[in-house]
């Protein structure tokens, strides 16, 4: 029973993928319906338009377009097909366990153990570890009472403590690297990604790929990161 719970909605990437993207906004459309989320409608538009573009990408046989023309739109064509559905496949993936019910991947907990455990700091680093993971169930239960609480936004005046999270759709760029130990590369980088998105990022894996973060900051990100869905 358990492993019939877990496919569901895996057709959501066996469209996006069998279709090379082109019916990508079809499983948007079913969460949309689903979740009733404006967002995921929009999403469902985008993708749409993205389908439509692609298709007029592509070279058609009409008109025998010359030969270096064609090879350079097929290239193009070829890239925004893999870009759609490496795209579509990331924010479905968070998607689909909220539409089917699914279990969120929870990292398991931290058992200290001697001698490092009976180290005061080591000891503070995992109760704000704690306070993170509590202020992430707020955001995941109602995010309303986040925004009032202010999770996730350390630039702005608060009472909460959320342990040092920030939202990487709202918090300033500056904020987001200071709080994940971040250069001023990955600042500008952060800045790029979420000016040139029209809408907010739906998980934090999206911010790392769209953002071209390097690899080896990714952990740090995902321990201090906090998204609003």
């Amino acid at each position: 029973m358990n492993v019939v719970r877990r496919a569901g909605g895996i057709w959501y990437f066996i469209v996006v993928i069998a279709s090379a993207g082109l019916f990508a906004a079809v499983p948007f459309a079913h969460a949309a319906h689903r979740l009733r989320k404006r967002s995921l409608w929009q999403w469902t538009a985008l993708y749409a338009i993205a389908s439509i573009a692609l298709v007029l990408l592509m070279p058609s046989s009409q008109g025998q377009p010359a030969a270096s023309t064609t090879d350079l739109r097929s290239s193009i064509g070829g890239l925004a097909v893999i870009v759609l559905i490496v795209a579509a496949c990331i924010q479905l993936s968070g998607i689909r366990r909220e539409v089917y019910g699914l279990p969120q991947p929870v990292r398991p907990p931290v058992q200290p153990q001697q001698p490092w455990a009976a180290d005061p700091a080591v000891t503070t680093a995992l109760m704000w570890r704690a306070r993170r993971e509590e202020a992430r169930g707020i955001v995941a239960r109602d995010p309303a009472l986040a925004r009032d609480l202010r999770i996730g936004r350390p630039d702005l005046p608060r009472q909460y403590d959320d342990g040092g999270l920030v939202d990487i759709n709202t918090a300033p760029p500056s904020v987001i690297a200071h709080h994940c130990g971040l250069d001023e590369r990955a600042v500008r980088q952060i800045e790029r990604a979420r000016s040139q998105r029209p809408l907010p990022f739906q998980s934090v894996d999206e911010l790392l790929v769209f953002a071209e973060l390097d690899v080896s900051v990714w952990d740090l990100i995902r321990e201090r990161a906090v998204v609003y869905v």
